[in-house]
């Protein structure tokens, strides 16, 4: 039951980190950089409470995995935003969704987890998610429908990546444990971000930034923080394939965010769409819910 809870809570804060994406007006990887910056600043200080939260974990070169999830996840998150930009966060949220059958398909192979797990359930999740995004695809005119094409690669590309980060967690998380797994992880990703910049030539224009984009952009980092380690703490007492398939009931409530607090979406022009769209996300997420054996 803790398990579920746990990965409950991190549905949340998965609806909450990607809400200052749509307030801020910085570039994509601006933002990213920033972003990550706050989740690695934030996941060191986490750290450093281990005499009060009296965990034990001893490192092991299994946190290597955590480097290669870091660079995986800076890319995948990139992409993220930037169909956060082409079509929005209920449109975009629902096809990046598809990382969590991804996640449990990839668990099933990778870790071994059809031994706990109904691999039918997991198939059919896999179609009620696809129907879900599809329904909420909607286009006014031919020129929307091309720019939400384009969101829609970005945005499913995104969860092909995310859904390959959530496998990795869980073996880093089986085999070492979360608070160093995060600072790990959370360097790679910035420095995964960095990197790239420098290799592009691309700057940072701190003195362009306004003061209220950075605080944005540093929040998010914070809110993954919560929402990563919520769900690497699921881990711990849930296989992948299921405790990162509760995570996805991020869908309902960034759905609802996009809806009804940035009018992405005209509620009563599409309310059936918006209805069949919401039921095929629940479905799919109540699909892996019943997965486990």
């Amino acid at each position: 039951m803790l398990g579920f809870l746990l990965a409950f809570i991190s549905s949340l804060f998965f609806s909450f980190y990607v809400v200052p994406r749509k307030l801020s007006k910085l570039k994509p990887l601006e933002f990213s950089l920033l972003m990550a910056t706050g989740f690695f600043a934030s996941s060191i200080i986490l750290y450093l409470f281990q005499p009060l939260l009296h965990f034990h974990e001893h490192l092991s070169w299994v946190l290597l995995w955590s480097l290669l999830a870091g660079a995986i996840w800076a890319a995948s998150f990139v992409t993220f935003v930037k169909a956060i930009d082409a079509i929005g966060l209920s449109r975009s949220n629902q096809w990046k969704n598809l990382q969590g059958p991804i996640a449990a398909i990839l668990s099933l192979i990778v870790l071994s987890e059809y031994q706990s797990t109904r691999p039918v359930f997991v198939l059919l999740s896999v179609l009620a998610i696809f129907v879900s995004a599809v329904a909420f695809t909607i286009s006014a005119t031919k020129q929307e429908a091309k720019a939400n094409l384009n969101g829609v690669y970005l945005a499913a590309l995104s969860g092909v990546g995310f859904g390959t980060v959530a496998v990795i967690q869980k073996y880093v998380t089986t085999n070492v444990g979360v608070y160093s797994q995060q600072v790990v992880w959370s360097f790679a990703i910035l420095a995964s971000i960095f990197i790239y910049m420098i290799a592009t030539k691309q700057k940072l224009p701190i003195a362009d930034i306004k003061r209220a984009d950075t605080k944005l952009a540093l929040g998010a980092g914070v809110l993954y923080l919560g929402a990563s380690f919520f769900q690497l703490l699921s881990y711990k007492h849930l296989p992948a394939s299921i405790a990162f398939t509760i995570v996805q009931l991020n869908a309902v409530w960034t759905i609802a965010i996009g809806v009804f607090y940035f009018k992405e979406i005209e509620a009563k022009k599409y309310y059936k769409r918006l209805l069949l769209g919401l039921f095929f996300a629940v479905a799919g997420i109540a699909l892996l819910a019943l997965a486990r054996r």
